[in-house]
């Protein structure tokens, strides 16, 4: 996946636009125009086209049907050639342009061959759908059953699936989102053995059969053959399925079903969307399914029972709101008496379970395992998955013992009460966890995933793929590059806005839904990736709780995985106070990126030099600070400020020092900063901190081209690692009032001939103040490189400045790099409450070093002032750095990871800045 498409999505989608454009335009010859469903709009049905292929004709219903079906005319530009009756011969169904091909009633392939494979009056046949083909019902009395001992071969591809769907979907009259029920389903039918015997016979012999449900007459499933083939299905959707038997309550045609189908059929990429009753049904049998998709069935999504013991891996479940009943049902249903232990007990990897709460005024299961009809309780392995949005998560109406279910590595987030059973169940795995709550984006992992313990898959069986994660994608897949990417139906598409007071839909953007967010955020609010998010104006979370806690209201913002936030001036940024919480919840596959209108619309954006183009991103809490702007004792409870760059006032500061503002992971902050009108130096920074507390989690920010600072920490304890800072117009980092927090792996690269300092550190204050709390953060493993003027102006690597008459500002540095700039190191005036330390840097820069300066890095170990480095691509060690003498960092702070090496990163094999930033490779500019 190039990573540009992340961090420059508007230059991108202009770009794919422009490619899609001339993607059509050369798609004429012998290839199908229903369009391939859910490659660029996942909402666009199949069907249509201008033909101009060499299929026979030009659709309109004079294309030349193939042998085998009979050309019934026109639906729309297509030409229908239908399917009847009973295929006892081998057929296939070609792609051809301008062609769909209709089931007529119940469809059969083959004739039943009974368990034994040579039953009188049987007949084999093998169905063959070449990729790209579209096969349709117009009600629900058209279905396709294929009998036990012939084969369908759907060997579709990701770029040309195979679709099973209405003809209204054809017509372009379906709702995408709700219809269900407009035509039969998928009926496969096996040799493998069953449970559900018909007969006084022994589970799974030969002789056990059953008649499987929705189809009329009687068609039967079941045998003896364990590694029975009924095919191969790949790359398949079966979109708006499902239909009742007349006059049999529950019996219902699935999205589609498996009787009795062996493991030597062939079943991957599958996706069963809308269907009146279950998305895919197993009835016995031991075929397993690599990558299933299923999304809005009516009833459950995934339901399995009588004896089925076959396997799935990479499962991604969603329910419509207020429909569906359980995400899955597990039965292990049989006719009563019959000898045999043969018990439904799959196996089931790395799976994405998400379901609504309610239908109606009943509440809804996650995975239900079912002992209705007095049977023993089904049972089933469970590993690595992901449950959340059901009322209840688990419920075990009976657990069987034979075996028993098992859940391991499974994140549980549901409101609902657990009942014994469940209990027992999850208490009984190991890495479970019923009370960490979802971080998903979408259906992609976020921080409280990726912290899971996984099972290797490898262990359950040599079906399984190694996964060293949960849910049903990796930590770097995203919409555009997963299993599940291009081949699904509206399975990305964007749910709408979130319905909440401060958000309103705007105009389309890029071809995307823009969401507006104005005012004051007062209840929690997530942001679903999908959209486009617009702040209007200066957008608050929350209220202002004061230092006591006592104003408010607060409120949680929760921005998804590949979420883009955006401003199109700079009166437009947004602002958590004091009380309230920000979770960034992005992933190096899918950072959060926070960014200008400008950036999005302007495919000639200088994004080197763009700067100031929206406002910027501020946060305060309530930890200590220095600088009060009442006379109080620096850190006290009353001691705070207010924060620059914002009107009207936001106040920062307080005394608690694990205050905790929320969460900060893999996030860009591009082209903001703005000055607050009338007051010079008043100015909103790319990320400011104001008294943010050391409970708040800071790991993989980017501040880029922002007006003035990077990032500017005024006072607080807040930690952060992996920060990147490229081309800001003022200092890099900025550090005063009190911040006494840690960050490590700083790389901090400068714009030619723009910028000032690097690092400014401060330590202002009010006059007056009682009080010890100096400005002295830890810093190590960085890189610092800068610019060696801007205009006339030298400039300076690391500054600690005394300005103002207040004391200077302190300090502890190791494992740094710092060059570029003219002056390295100038301290104003040295703190001694507690000096400035300087252990194990490269200095490498031209200008002399004043006397503060000199015996500040004198006073340390393993510095020089005399290597020149060997950095290559700009930031990343080489040589002269490998060479010199590191700090073990954890002497320093308990907060750092032990390192053996100074800069940031430590060599060319040391990519942790790649795939999620901007501006640092030419390959991924900004």
């Amino acid at each position: 996946m190039d990573q540009g498409f992340f961090m420059n999505i508007g230059k991108q989608a202009r770009a794919f636009a422009l490619a899609l454009a001339l993607g059509v335009a050369a798609c004429g010859g012998g290839g199908s125009n229903i369009a391939s469903p859910g490659a660029t709009d996942p909402g666009t049905p199949p069907g249509g086209g201008s033909g101009g292929g060499t299929g026979g004709g030009t659709g309109g219903g004079s294309a030349t049907c193939p042998t085998g079906t009979t050309n019934q005319g026109a639906l729309g530009s297509l030409t229908v050639c239908q399917l009847t009756g009973a295929i006892t011969s081998n057929l296939t169904l070609p792609r051809v342009t301008n062609v769909a091909y209709r089931l007529n009633g119940r469809v059969d392939v083959g004739i039943d061959l009974g368990g034994s494979g040579s039953q009188a009056g049987g007949a084999a046949a093998t169905l063959t759908i070449e990729p790209g083909v579209t096969v349709y019902g117009a009600s629900g009395a058209d279905y396709l059953v294929v009998n036990r001992g012939s084969r369908l071969i759907a060997d579709g591809t990701a770029t040309d699936p195979i679709v099973f769907t209405s003809q209204s979907d054809l017509n372009g009259t379906v709702d995408p989102a709700n219809s269900i029920s407009q035509w039969g389903g998928l009926v496969i039918l096996g040799r493998a053995p069953i449970r559900n015997c018909n007969a006084g016979v022994a589970q799974g012999a030969v002789d056990c059969q059953a008649a499987i449900e929705g189809v009329t007459p009687t068609a039967l499933y079941g045998g003896a053959t364990a590694n029975d083939n009924s095919g191969k299905l790949e790359y398949v959707q079966v979109r708006f399925a499902g239909f009742p038997l007349p006059g049999t309550a529950g019996n219902e045609l699935n999205g589609i079903t498996f009787g009795g189908v062996g493991s030597g059929t062939e079943v991957s990429y599958i996706q069963v969307h809308n269907n009146a009753d279950d998305g895919v049904e197993f009835f016995g049998g031991t075929v397993s399914v690599k990558y299933l998709v299923l999304t809005g069935n009516d009833d459950d999504s995934l339901d399995y029972d009588t004896g089925w013991t076959g396997n799935l891996q990479f499962v991604v479940i969603r329910q419509r709101n207020g429909a569906g009943d359980n995400l899955v049902e597990a039965s292990n249903l049989q006719a009563s008496g019959l000898p045999g232990t043969l018990n439904t007990n799959p196996t089931i990897s790395n799976f994405t379970f998400i379901g609504t709460p309610t239908r109606g005024t009943t509440n809804l299961n996650g995975i239900l395992l079912n002992a209705s009809g007095g049977t023993p309780g089904s049972s089933g392995r469970f590993f690595n998955g992901i449950v959340t949005g059901s009322t209840n998560c688990l419920n075990v109406t009976a657990a069987n013992t034979n075996p028993a279910p098992t859940f391991n590595s499974i994140l549980f987030d549901c409101p609902g009460a657990y009942a014994a059973a469940a209990t027992t169940a999850i208490n009984a795995g190991t890495n479970n966890s019923t009370a960490t709550p979802n971080t998903l984006g979408g259906f992609f992992p976020g921080p409280n995933e990726l912290a899971r313990t996984a099972v290797n898959p490898t262990t359950l069986g040599p079906f399984f793929s190694a996964a060293n994660y949960i849910g049903a994608f990796s930590p770097t897949e995203n919409a555009t590059n997963s299993w599940a990417s291009g081949w699904t139906y509206r399975l990305f598409g964007s749910s709408g806005c979130p319905t909440h007071p401060q958000v309103a839909t705007g105009s389309p953007l890029n071809g995307q839904t823009r969401c507006t967010i104005s005012g004051t955020i007062a209840t929690n609010l997530r942001l679903p990736a999908g959209n486009l998010y617009q702040l209007v104006g200066r957008v608050n979370v929350g209220a202002d709780i004061g230092t006591a806690g006592s104003g408010g209201p607060t409120a949680v913002l929760t921005v998804d995985p590949g979420v883009t936030i955006f401003g199109s001036s700079g009166s437009d940024y947004l602002v958590v106070n004091r009380g309230s919480q920000i979770f960034v919840n992005g992933t190096r596959a899918a950072p959060v990126i926070m960014t200008s209108l400008n950036d999005l619309t302007n495919a000639q954006i200088d994004s080197a030099n763009a700067i100031g183009e929206w406002g910027g991103l501020v946060i305060l809490g309530r930890a200590p600070i220095r600088n009060c702007n009442a006379g109080v004792a620096q850190g006290a409870v009353d001691c705070q400020a207010a924060i620059e760059g914002v009107t009207p006032t936001a106040l920062y500061g307080g005394n608690i020092a694990a205050d905790n503002s929320g969460r900060l992971e893999y996030l860009q902050v591009k082209f903001a900063g703005f000055p607050l009108p009338g007051t010079a130096g008043n100015e909103l920074n790319g990320i400011t901190f104001g008294g943010v507390g050391s409970g708040t989690s800071v790991n993989y920010i980017q501040a880029h081209n922002n007006a003035d600072d990077g990032v500017e920490y005024f006072g607080g304890t807040v930690n952060g690692k992996y920060i990147v800072l490229t081309g800001n117009d003022d200092d890099s980092l900025d550090y005063d009032t009190g911040y006494v927090g840690n960050l490590q792996f700083i790389i901090s690269r400068q714009r030619t001939g723009a910028g000032d300092n690097l690092v400014e550190a401060s330590n202002l204050q009010a006059s007056g103040l009682a009080g010890t709390l100096n400005t002295n953060p830890a810093i190590a493993n960085f890189t610092f490189v800068g610019t060696p003027t801007r205009g006339a102006t030298l400039l300076n690597g690391i500054l600690l400045n005394a300005s103002g008459g207040s004391p200077g500002s302190s300090g502890r540095y190791v494992n740094g790099i710092v060059t570029g700039s003219t002056t390295c190191l100038n301290v104003t005036a040295a703190n001694t409450n507690p000096a400035p330390t300087f252990n194990s840097i490269l200095f490498d820069c031209p200008g002399a070093y004043a006397a503060a300066a000199t015996t500040a890095i004198n006073a340390g170990a393993n510095n020089s002032t005399a290597t020149a480095n060997t950095l290559t691509g700009g930031f990343i060690n080489g040589t002269a750095e490998s060479a010199r003498t590191a700090v073990n960092p954890t002497s320093v702070s308990s907060t750092f990871t032990a390192t053996t090496y100074i800069g940031a990163v430590r060599d060319s094999g040391d990519n942790w800045w790649r795939t999620w930033t901007c501006g640092l490779e030419a390959a991924t500019p900004c």
